[in-house]
């Protein structure tokens, strides 16, 4: 049972989705600061946890994933982290900007 997909499924991608939803313009006006923001957190993150995973700092389980590994990582870790983190991150940000320029 793929536990860690369905942990990143209710704690990742709702949100994500409910606050993509509720910022749908700001997608279409920040594209270059949504693309750079994934690339730096693919690049250094990507090369961060297979670092971590080759020096044995942590590991996975293999029993919570769906089974597919990019090179020691579950791919749950590219979808939910990776991509997921870095969208509700940046919603959160523009929620709470939204949030201090009311009048």
């Amino acid at each position: 049972m793929p536990v860690y997909l369905i942990y990143l499924s209710v704690f990742f991608a709702l949100p994500v989705i409910l606050l993509g939803w509720w910022h749908r313009r700001t997608f279409r006006r920040y594209k270059r600061t949504l693309f750079w923001c994934l690339f730096f957190v693919y690049t250094l993150g990507g090369i961060w946890d297979w670092l971590s995973v080759r020096t044995g700092v942590w590991f996975y389980d293999s029993a919570p994933t769906l089974g597919i590994w990019l090179d020691g990582l579950p791919m749950e870790e590219f979808i939910g982290f990776y991509v997921l983190g870095t969208l509700l991150f940046f919603l959160t940000v523009q929620t709470f900007l939204h949030w201090l320029n009311r009048p």
